[in-house]
C-alpha cells in the first residue's frame, strides 16, 4: 500500500514536471501579433497576423484560379499562376484591407481519357469541374469561418469560369443558410467577424471584358485586327509573362503561331513586349477593381448563377461511365490511348531546358523532351495552409514541401515535380480559424486522383505523393490504393510515401533526442522546435524570430514543444530525414509494387 502511494506520488510530481517544462501555468491566454511584413498572402502570414488584421477590418479575401496548361513552345505550363499572383497583389493592395488565399493552380483542362486541346500536350493537369467546384466551396467556407466577410473569385482561365460562378451560387446560399439558422439572441450586439454575413462573388470582368478591351487597344495602337490576335499563349498572355517574370519565356521559340501546326499557340507571340504586359495587366487590375467597388456599393449586379448543366466529369469525354449505367447506357471503358509524350507533334527546333525539376517552369515541349530522356517519375507535393503558433508563417508546410520535392526529384535523378497542393483536409472548413484552409476528404482525395490520372495520361510511370502533414496521410494511402488496383498491369504505379512524414518524423525525433539531449516535451509535436527547424532551414523569412517564445507563449499558440530552441542546422537534418525515409520506402515499394 505504502508502495502504491509512493508511486502514485512519483507520477504526480513527474506529470507536474512535464507539463511545467511544457507552458508556465501561467502563460497569458493570448496575445497581440507582432508586426506584420508587407504582405497580402495569406501564407506569408500567422494565423494571429490574419486574426488581428480581420479584427482591424480587413475583412475580404481574394481566392484566384489559374491553371497547369501549355502555353506554347515558348511559355511555362505555370504562366497564369505567375501573372495571378502579380495581379492578384496588385488588385489587394488597390482595395485595401483584403489579403489573398494560395492561387489554385488545379482547374478543368479537358479530359485525361480523351485527351486533346491543353491536355494533349505534356504537363497540362486537369481537375474535372465538379472536384473544382468543391476546392472552391470548401475554400471559401473556411476563409468565411476565419472571419472574412466578402470572398472575391479571380480567374486567369476561361475554363474555370463555370466552376467559380456556381461555386459562388452554393457559398451564397451556404451562407444565407447559416445566417438563418442563427437564433437572434445567439446574435452579439456587437457582432463579431465571424458572426457577420458573410458574401461571394465571381469577378469576372478580370478575365472577360479585360480580354476584350486588351484586343481593342491592340487593334488601335498597333493595327493587329482583332480575327489576328488570337486566343492563346498570344501577344497578350506572353507579354504579361515578359513583364512578370521574363526568364519563363523562351525568347528563341517565339514564332507566329508558335512556328508549326498544333503548337499550342494562337496568334502570333513574337511581337510581344514587357511594355505591353505591364499595360494588359494594368487593365485586368482595374477592371477587377472597378467591379468589385460597384458590387460591393450596390451599383453592379452580380452575375445570375450559370445554367445547370448535365455531367459534371470532366475528365471524362462525354461524362462518367456509372452515370451512363445508371441511365440505362452501356458504360464501355475508354480504349486505351498512347501518351502524349508520344502523340504530341514534334518540335522545329532543340529545346533547352533550364535547370528545374518543377513542371510549372517549363514548358510543354521541355517536359515531353525531359520525359522521353527518362523522367517518367512525378512528385505530387501536398503541404497545408494551417496554423503554425505565433511565430510561423500559415503556409510552413508548403514552403516545406516544395523545396524537400526539390531535393527528391534531384536525387532520383528521373522525376519531375508537379506544382504543391495547398488545400488539404485540417477538419470542419465551417471551423476554421484565421487564415486556415480545410479542404476534407472525400474531395481531398479526388483532388489527388485528378492530378495522378492527368499525369498518367502524358506518360509518368510513377507518380508519388508526399505530404508534409499528418492529415494528408490517409488519403494518399487510399487513392494510390485505388489507382494501383485499377491500373494492375498497365506499367503506371502510384506510391504513397507516407515514411516521408511519418518515419522521417520518427527518425528526426530519435536524432534530436540522442544528439541534443532533448526529451520528448521539449522536442514537441507542432510548431515546435521540429517545425520551426526546417523552415528556419527551408524559408527563413517565414520564421518571426520576434515572436519565438518558450513553448509558443501563450495558451492559444496552438504550439507542442520549444520553438525557441530551433535552429536552421537541425532543420536540414529535419528535412534531410524526410526525404530519405520517402526514397526509401519508394526503393521498397518498386520491389513489391508491380
Amino acid at each position: 500500500m505504502k508502495k502504491t502511494a509512493l508511486l502514485s506520488s512519483f507520477a504526480f510530481l513527474l506529470l507536474v514536471t512535464v507539463v511545467a517544462a511544457q507552458r508556465p501555468a501561467d502563460a497569458p491566454a493570448t496575445a497581440p501579433a507582432g508586426k506584420a511584413p508587407d504582405s497580402v498572402f495569406i501564407e506569408d502570414l500567422t494565423w494571429a497576423e490574419v486574426r488581428d488584421m480581420v479584427a482591424a477590418g480587413t475583412t475580404t479575401v481574394i481566392i484566384g484560379t489559374a491553371g497547369t496548361e501549355q502555353k506554347g513552345p515558348h511559355m511555362v505550363d505555370g504562366e497564369h499562376k505567375f501573372v495571378m499572383e502579380f495581379a492578384a497583389d496588385k488588385i489587394a493592395r488597390g482595395l485595401g484591407k483584403t489579403l489573398v488565399a494560395p492561387v489554385i493552380t488545379y482547374v478543368p483542362e479537358g479530359s485525361w481519357e480523351n485527351p486533346g486541346g491543353h491536355m494533349g500536350k505534356p504537363g497540362t493537369i486537369t481537375l474535372p469541374d465538379d472536384r473544382f467546384i468543391e476546392l472552391l466551396v470548401n475554400a471559401g467556407r473556411s476563409l468565411k469561418s476565419g472571419g472574412f466577410t466578402t470572398i472575391l473569385f479571380l480567374g486567369e482561365s476561361g475554363g474555370n469560369t463555370n466552376g467559380m460562378r456556381a461555386a459562388v451560387t452554393r457559398l451564397n446560399e451556404l451562407f444565407a443558410t447559416q445566417a438563418a439558422a442563427t437564433p437572434a439572441a445567439a446574435t452579439p450586439a456587437a457582432p463579431t467577424q465571424a458572426s457577420a454575413p458573410a458574401r461571394a462573388f465571381w469577378i469576372g470582368d478580370y478575365y472577360t471584358k479585360s480580354h476584350n478591351d486588351q484586343n481593342a487597344y491592340i487593334t488601335k495602337t498597333m493595327g493587329i485586327p482583332a480575327n489576328e490576335i488570337g486566343g492563346h499563349a498570344n501577344l497578350l498572355d506572353t507579354s504579361e509573362m515578359l513583364f512578370v517574370n521574363p526568364k519563363h519565356v523562351r525568347r528563341n521559340k517565339l514564332a507566329p503561331g508558335g512556328g508549326y501546326q498544333n503548337s499550342g499557340v494562337s496568334g502570333d507571340p513574337s511581337k510581344s513586349s514587357a511594355e505591353l504586359g505591364k499595360i494588359f495587366i494594368q487593365i485586368k487590375v482595374d477592371n477587377a477593381l472597378a467591379q468589385i467597388k460597384g458590387l460591393l456599393a450596390g451599383t453592379i449586379e452580380p452575375a445570375a448563377p450559370p445554367a445547370a448543366r448535365g455531367g459534371g466529369a470532366g475528365g471524362r469525354q462525354g461524362g462518367d461511365p456509372a452515370q451512363a449505367a445508371a441511365a440505362g447506357a452501356p458504360a464501355a471503358p475508354p480504349a486505351p490511348r498512347p501518351p502524349t509524350m508520344d502523340t504530341a507533334p514534334a518540335a522545329i527546333s532543340p529545346t533547352q531546358p533550364p535547370d528545374t525539376v518543377f513542371i510549372d517552369e517549363l514548358t510543354w515541349e521541355e517536359t515531353r523532351d525531359l520525359m522521353k530522356a527518362g523522367k517518367t517519375t512525378v512528385i505530387i507535393p501536398t503541404g497545408g495552409t494551417e496554423k503554425n503558433g505565433y511565430h510561423m508563417v500559415l503556409g510552413k508546410h508548403n514552403f516545406i514541401v516544395t523545396f524537400a520535392a526539390n531535393q527528391m526529384a534531384r536525387q532520383l535523378k528521373n522525376a519531375l515535380v508537379a506544382p504543391t497542393i495547398q488545400y488539404v483536409p485540417e477538419g470542419n472548413p465551417d471551423r476554421s480559424g484565421p487564415g486556415i484552409i480545410s479542404h476534407p476528404s472525400p474531395a481531398y482525395d479526388q483532388l489527388l486522383d485528378a492530378a495522378a490520372r492527368s499525369l498518367k495520361a502524358h506518360g509518368f510511370k510513377d507518380i508519388i505523393f508526399i505530404g508534409d502533414s499528418g492529415g494528408n496521410q490517409g488519403g494518399m494511402r487510399a487513392v494510390a490504393a485505388a489507382l494501383n488496383k485499377e491500373w494492375e498491369g498497365t506499367g503506371y504505379r502510384v506510391f504513397a510515401l507516407t515514411d516521408y512524414y511519418e518515419q522521417g518524423r520518427d527518425d528526426y525525433r530519435a536524432w534530436m533526442l540522442k544528439t541534443h539531449g532533448f526529451d520528448d516535451a521539449t522536442v514537441g509535436s507542432h510548431a515546435g522546435i521540429s517545425d520551426t527547424s526546417q523552415l528556419l532551414y527551408v524559408r527563413p523569412a517565414g520564421v518571426r524570430k520576434d515572436q519565438i517564445k518558450p513553448w509558443g507563449g501563450p495558451r492559444d499558440s496552438g504550439v507542442s514543444g520549444d520553438p525557441a530552441k530551433g535552429t536552421a542546422e537541425i532543420g536540414k537534418a529535419g528535412v534531410d530525414f524526410k526525404i530519405n525515409a520517402g526514397i526509401r520506402q519508394y526503393e521498397a515499394l518498386k520491389k513489391t509494387l508491380k
